[in-house]
């Protein structure tokens, strides 16, 4: 009988995203028509940030607002930072991009 060493149940591995994943609420995105998460995806894309920022609809997150959208965004070398996007002007998915990209201030 020969005894070998089995596969670990979990297994570390690296992410294809390095800067960034957003995880944005698909109840309050999409759910309310609001689409922020293909927005964004298309900023991060034309700025050349396709594969280091991942952008994704998930299940709820618990924080969901009654107006907005839940939003949260972690790296591998932060913590991760929850978010409410409120209003639907100019400003909301640049400020989620500076967000993610840690540059400039997402508050207000």
């Amino acid at each position: 009988m020969s005894r070998h060493n089995p596969k670990p149940v979990i297994e570390p591995v690296e992410p294809d995203w390095s800067t960034a994943l957003v995880l944005v609420c698909s109840e309050c995105d999409h759910g309310r028509g609001i689409d922020l998460a293909a927005e964004l995806k298309d900023v991060v894309k034309a700025a050349g940030h396709k594969k280091d920022v991942r952008v994704a609809r998930v299940r709820c997150l618990g924080i969901c607002p009654k107006q907005g959208v839940a939003v949260t965004v972690t790296a591998p070398d932060r913590p991760a930072q929850s978010c409410v996007v409120t209003g639907r002007d100019k400003t909301a998915v640049p400020a989620l991009c500076a967000l993610a990209l840690r540059r400039g201030s997402a508050a207000n």
